[in-house]
């Protein structure tokens, strides 16, 4: 008798330590302790650890890189082609990639038979109670497998370029991967309002719940420090869709105003070459510095020179722009008010004349007048800054972010 019990108590407990098995699927995920990709991902994970969930990542390769373990978490990575071509993912997003030939079409192909084949070897080797679909575009064909053969639920998280995919399709092939979502998805989402407006206008018929994911470094609020130097800072991938060149022109104007001041430009990207020529036929090329890819104790330093940050994302001619604006939240925890383009995620962040301010997307003479009124007024620049970390602590901080997770994963 003693010993049914004892079978009973540990049967109890495999079920339970079961119950928070989580397999998550993601395009990339680190390939080494140095590596900058995904970091969000990582910290939400470590969150959710230290609350009892058990996770195992199911990524692909780069070229020919086996499984191994990163931080503790196993990292089911599946190849997808011979080593020397394994380099669609990791290095710059999948959709970029699909943009740049026609190899990476192919690539995409490969990339999602032999993912959906490698799911499908899991599925009976390993049991999973939860699947977290990151970018269900493609991704949700890999969760297939275990919705039929263990009935895990489905979490399928749309992050904003997969959703710009989707409404590319043709309407045949966007519709099926629509129904797909509806049909094996027992939850939904998203990052902003504004993308949960685009999935509903596609046709998703799940609840979609709105959980932004923070930057790993926004955690800690520094106090806003008066500043009397003029740095203008951009921080991101110089790519279309982040409107670089409408900053630039703007900072032109602001350059007449105040000849002292400075644009910091933090990232890089396909555009810098266009950013650089476009700094030379302006005649800013003193003013404007271009600090490249920058992590950590650079990048931070960085944050303390600047006076005003300003993201000036655009919508480009395909109908991409920007899902949230994290980096807004990572420039207000350090205490920097922020102005931001009236598009995409970036007002559920900057509520205009609140927690920073707005100008209309493209009109770099409109950003101009923005930068002119924060740097003439230090008094709004300081409430801007008290009020935007407020908001991002109530809306956008890891606690917040993993207590509604966690409400989703135990629902």
């Amino acid at each position: 008798m003693a010993s049914y019990q004892t079978f009973q108590e540990s049967a109890f407990i495999i079920l339970k330590v079961m119950e928070k098995e989580v397999l998550v699927v993601s395009t990339a995920f680190p390939r080494n302790e140095e590596d900058v990709i995904t970091p969000w991902l990582v910290k939400l994970m470590e969150h959710l650890e230290k609350r009892g969930f058990r996770f195992t990542v199911f990524t692909s390769s780069y070229k020919g890189l086996k499984q191994r373990k990163y931080k503790g978490f196993n990292v089911y990575r599946f190849r997808y082609a011979p080593k020397k071509i394994e380099f669609l993912t990791h290095d710059t997003g999948v959709y970029e990639r699909l943009k740049q030939g026609p190899i990476y079409k192919f690539l995409t192909l490969l990339y999602i038979f032999w993912g959906l084949t490698n799911a499908i070897y899991l599925s009976f080797s390993k049991r999973f109670k939860i699947v977290h679909v990151h970018w269900p575009m493609p991704h949700i064909i890999f969760a297939i497998p275990f919705k039929i053969f263990q009935n895990s639920k489905i979490i399928s998280q749309f992050h904003g370029s997969e959703i710009g995919m989707l409404e590319k399709l043709s309407k045949i092939t966007r519709t099926a991967f629509i129904c797909l979502i509806n049909n094996f998805s027992d939850h939904v989402i998203t990052n902003s309002s504004f993308n949960k407006s685009r999935l509903l206008s596609l046709g998703i018929k799940k609840k979609i719940e709105v959980i932004p994911l923070s930057n790993p470094h926004s955690s800690e609020i520094r106090p806003y420090k008066r500043k009397d130097e003029i740095n203008i800072l951009f921080v991101g991938r110089l790519v279309e869709v982040k409107g670089v060149p409408v900053l630039i022109k703007a900072f032109a104007k602001v350059s007449e105003k105040f000849p002292s001041s400075k644009l910091l430009i933090v990232g890089d990207g396909p555009q810098k070459s266009e950013l650089v020529k476009l700094v030379q036929e302006l005649k800013l090329d003193k003013k404007v510095h271009f600090k490249g890819f920058l992590i950590g104790q650079p990048l931070l330093e960085i944050y303390e020179q600047a006076m005003i940050f300003v993201l000036p994302s655009i919508i480009t001619k395909t109908g991409e722009t920007e899902g949230l604006g994290v980096v807004l939240i990572e420039a207000l925890s350090y205490g920097i008010p922020v102005i931001g383009s009236k598009v995409g995620g970036i007002p559920d962040i900057i509520i205009d004349g609140k927690t920073g301010l707005l100008f209309e997307p493209g009109e770099h003479e409109d950003l101009a007048r923005k930068i002119i009124l924060l740097i003439g007024n230090p008094e709004l620049r300081q409430r801007l800054v008290e009020e935007g970390q407020k908001h991002i602590l109530e809306n956008f901080s890891w606690e917040k972010i993993v207590e509604k997770m966690e409400k989703v994963y135990k629902s």
